[in-house]
């Protein structure tokens, strides 16, 4: 329906940016060891297993504590759940600058997983309070390309400033924290939440629940989402904590080289990121950008491992990026149109989904790492594409929920609860 925007605060853009800003924080903080990799192994003297739990921790950490976060944001307000989250994050990043052993980097790392964990539901909630319903498509595709644009940062900047600080990851760590610190710094000060009057009274019949939790995690098309992004971001991860490794071990590429060749992945899901989002925000469709994509993924993480001319291996990479970020803008505002989604379930769902995707981010890198030492990287790199299988699939048997839909069964109540949706664009 045409969406009413003399409604909408001009300040919803000031979130945004700050929304922007944060996101990108997180993906900044998470990766930043992935491309000095190798210096942080010979510095403390440790495996490729445990440098492997350096990088999944984090995940662990946000599958855990992403659902907290969502009831913090129940509790307090999306607002201070943020601000605890980002806070947290860069504290623990700064500290983990001053680390010289593992135990005491690891610390620092549960930590920033747990900030980045509590950060997880709010930006959705805030996005469904400050933006009209037509805006969602656009804005997700905005949000979608902070962790594109944080990856090709932390591959392409982070080997160059760690031979610009002395060849320390002390400082290169230390450094991203500053930053992040400000990123904090800037919600402080110019963060809002938009409070608003429901648009209508409790559906007589129904008690009210401390949380959305429950009835979030019983619909189905929910599940599928949280199965499809399990595998994705299993396989995702794994090939993004790797590539570099893999490239300086086993193709015998320096270590900026790799880097570089691995940043090629993250800078086509820029472009990816935006045209999936203008892709479903214009043709009003959701399902053409998600589980096609899923096979993009699956075929161009092969050719990587597999193929070995440095423009193949680029050509896989570009693949890669389209199947991974053209397909978020989707899935997202998929999840804001489900019937019986509202800006408050809204938080609470994303919480579920990226916890339970976050729990395959955290597996497999500290798996794979275990196994490598085994039966090789290689090998385990292309025995784990298996799981690539599993976003395809779900995405594929998900309903389409866009305005531009040519069959949708829609239950007889949700006109009024997407009306309570839609209320927010109408409210003072």
């Amino acid at each position: 329906m045409p969406m009413d925007r003399s409604t909408l605060s001009p300040y919803r853009w000031v979130i945004e940016v700050l929304i922007f800003l944060a996101l990108l924080s997180q993906a900044i903080t998470w990766l930043a060891p992935a491309p000095i990799l190798g210096p942080i192994i010979t510095s403390l003297h440790i495996s490729l297993s445990k440098a492997g739990l350096i990088i999944s921790i984090i995940a662990l950490c946000i599958s855990i504590f992403s659902l907290l976060g969502a009831l913090i944001s129940e509790r307090v307000g999306v607002l201070r759940a943020l601000l605890m989250g980002i806070w947290l994050m860069a504290i623990a990043q700064i500290l983990s600058g001053y680390c010289t052993t593992f135990a005491p980097l690891l610390a620092c790392r549960v930590l920033e997983g747990v900030g980045f964990g509590v950060m997880i539901a709010p930006p959705g909630t805030l996005t469904m309070q400050w933006f009209g319903e037509g805006e969602w498509p656009y804005i997700n595709m905005i949000n979608a390309l902070c962790s594109y644009i944080g990856l090709t940062a932390v591959f392409s900047l982070t080997a160059p400033l760690y031979l610009a600080l002395g060849s320390s990851w002390q400082r290169v760590v230390f450094a991203y924290g500053i930053a992040v610190a400000v990123v904090a710094l800037l919600w402080t000060i110019f963060g809002r939440e938009r409070h608003v009057i429901a648009a209508v009274e409790p559906v007589p019949g129904q008690g009210e629940s401390r949380s959305n939790l429950g009835e979030v995690i019983r619909m189905r098309d929910v599940r599928l989402i949280a199965i499809g992004l399990f595998g994705g971001m299993w396989v995702f991860q794994l090939y993004t904590a790797f590539l570099p490794q893999y490239f300086h071990v086993i193709r015998g590429m320096g270590l900026s080289e790799a880097s570089a060749m691995t940043a090629v992945l993250p800078l086509t899901g820029i472009f990816a990121s935006i045209g999936g989002g203008l892709g479903t925000g214009m043709t009003g469709l959701r399902k053409p950008f998600m589980w096609p994509l899923a096979i993009f993924t699956l075929v161009g993480c092969a050719g990587a491992i597999v193929m070995t001319e440095p423009i193949m291996i680029r050509i896989s990479l570009v693949l890669v990026g389209i199947g991974a970020a053209g397909s978020l803008a989707a899935i997202v505002t998929m999840l804001m149109e489900l019937p019986g989604m509202t800006p408050a379930k809204m938080g609470t769902g994303l919480a579920f989904v990226w916890s339970v995707g976050y729990a395959g981010a955290f597996v497999a890198p500290f798996l794979g790492g275990a196994l490598a030492a085994a039966i090789g990287l290689r090998a385990v790199m292309l025995a784990f594409l298996v799981f690539q299988f599993l976003p395809i699939g779900a995405m594929y048997m998900l309903p389409e929920t866009g305005p531009g839909r040519t069959r949708y069964e829609i239950e007889p109540a949700t006109p009024s609860i997407a009306a309570d949706a839609r209320g927010l664009d109408r409210a003072p």
